[in-house]
């Protein structure tokens, strides 16, 4: 499956911030880096279950936010970009 995960995560602490860095290093471990909060990627079921659960086990449940759009594939996105086209996966084999 095709997915796009966004995230927001309170900075107002210094443990804020950590946990922000350590969802982005998850992330990054899973998905593409699209922008700042924002990854996207094809994942199977499994790996985007031990995504979530280790990102269940990093966010304050009361103070952070995250989203995981799901698509069958990535053909069933309408993309539509303004300014410079970044398509995170036009490097890939």
């Amino acid at each position: 499956m095709y997915v796009i995960l966004v995230y927001d995560i309170a900075t107002d602490t210094r443990e804020g911030q950590r946990r922000l860095i350590r969802v982005m290093k998850k992330c990054r471990q899973y998905l593409h880096h699209t922008q700042k909060s924002v990854f996207e990627g094809e994942i199977s079921y499994g790996r985007l279950m031990e995504l979530k659960v280790a990102i269940g086990k990093i966010i304050d449940h009361n103070k952070d936010y995250v989203v995981i759009y799901k698509l069958e594939n990535k053909n069933s996105l309408v993309r539509e970009n303004m300014g410079i086209d970044f398509d995170p996966t036009d490097n890939i084999l």
